[in-house]
């Protein structure tokens, strides 16, 4: 029985030597992946710096109001902890005060549909040549 034993544990010897190839080479496929990002997945597209800035939403307003008495009734918390903290009140207050926040941010919302209007129309009307060399400049 102590020569079937030691048979077993041999073979599992091996077995944890074979586990341990495929993890090594598992590894190493993810790195050759990487270099061979020919496609656009790889490209960053270059954001323009006049589009208008996209609206907010009805939590940031209310963080930006209430960011200031969090910290300083918690002056010791990270930033982290002050938005936990921001992310807890949010959901403590009621639907009424939360509709003042989505009112201000319907109304964000609208002031960035007029922009992105005007922002596209802009780039419309603009001959072809100055957008091509905008491009040659950032190449």
């Amino acid at each position: 029985m102590s020569s079937s034993e030691d048979s077993c544990s041999s073979s599992s010897g091996e077995e944890k030597k074979i586990k341990k190839t495929p993890v090594k080479k598992t590894k190493k496929d993810p790195k050759t992946k990487k270099g061979k990002k020919d496609g656009k997945r790889g490209r960053k597209k270059n954001k323009d710096e006049n589009a208008p800035r996209r609206y907010l939403s009805p939590f940031i307003f209310f963080s930006k109001e209430y960011r200031s008495t969090i910290k300083a009734q918690n002056p010791s918390s990270t930033f982290g902890e002050i938005g936990s903290l921001l992310g807890q009140k949010w959901s403590q207050i009621g639907a009424d005060e939360k509709k003042k926040y989505e009112n201000m941010a319907a109304e964000d919302k609208k002031r960035w549909e007029i922009e992105k209007k005007q922002y596209e129309e802009k780039l419309k009307s603009q001959p072809a040549e100055s957008s091509s060399e905008s491009s040659d400049e950032s190449n």
